[in-house]
């Protein structure tokens, strides 16, 4: 499996630069710091998987700016970042097309919609990276970020959104969802650290069963 060709490196840098500037101020988990670990999950993987690199890692890099989580100011719509991928970073038009119809079809709250369409390797790859980053020590910091960034309750309401109903809601579903041999390896120790915290807390704080398990809101972080 080929690297990136001079080109391809080019074109990476300016994405990166791009993406950076976006959502250096980003505050609810979606940031930066998200991207890059995301972008180093979804190489190992596509290595693993003989995927191509460079769509993996543009799709990667991309794959947050046109959803609805987050807000005006660093989301972007879908015409511009079409607009940026052929104009501003010369992406041949064949690719500009395999990298969208990841990033357009990898959401966990699509899971229904595109469940009979299957990713291609790269978007697996793109999806079980981002995906092992919910989940784990990170999903647990960010799942508690982006809470805190909207105001949600830790736990205990049958009426709106808590961080804890969102890992019931989601993050607990999400070991079984992956698509990689790779990406089911890795989830297995952050799907552990996620109940072994939970129940912890649930002892710290005394939850009732209801508080637990309630799942009437809408997730905090929907994928």
């Amino acid at each position: 499996m080929a690297g990136l060709n001079q080109e391809q490196t080019e074109q990476i840098r300016l994405m990166s630069e791009w993406v950076r500037k976006k959502l250096a101020a980003e505050g609810t988990g979606h940031d930066w710091l998200h991207i890059e670990r995301v972008r180093n999950i979804s190489l190992q993987i596509a290595k693993e998987e003989g995927a191509d690199l460079f769509v993996t890692e543009a799709s990667t890099l991309l794959h947050d700016m046109i959803d609805v989580k987050l807000d005006d100011e660093h989301r972007v719509p879908l015409d511009e970042l079409k607009r940026r991928l052929s104009e501003d970073w010369k992406v041949d038009p064949g690719t500009i097309d395999g990298i969208l119809a990841i990033i357009t079809r990898m959401s966990f709250r699509d899971r229904e919609k595109y469940k009979d369409e299957r990713l291609s390797k790269e978007g697996m790859a793109v999806q079980d990276a981002d995906r092992l980053d919910a989940i784990g020590a990170v999903g647990i910091a960010r799942a508690l970020m982006y809470a805190g960034a909207k105001g949600h309750l830790l736990y205990g309401s049958a009426n709106a959104p808590t961080a804890v109903g969102h890992f019931y809601e989601k993050l607990l579903l999400l070991k079984d969802l992956m698509n990689t041999k790779t990406g089911r390896m890795l989830a297995e120790k952050r799907h552990q650290l996620m109940l072994e915290f939970l129940g912890e807390l649930e002892n710290e704080c005394a939850f009732s069963r209801e508080s637990r398990l309630d799942r009437s809101g809408p997730g905090v972080m929907v994928e």
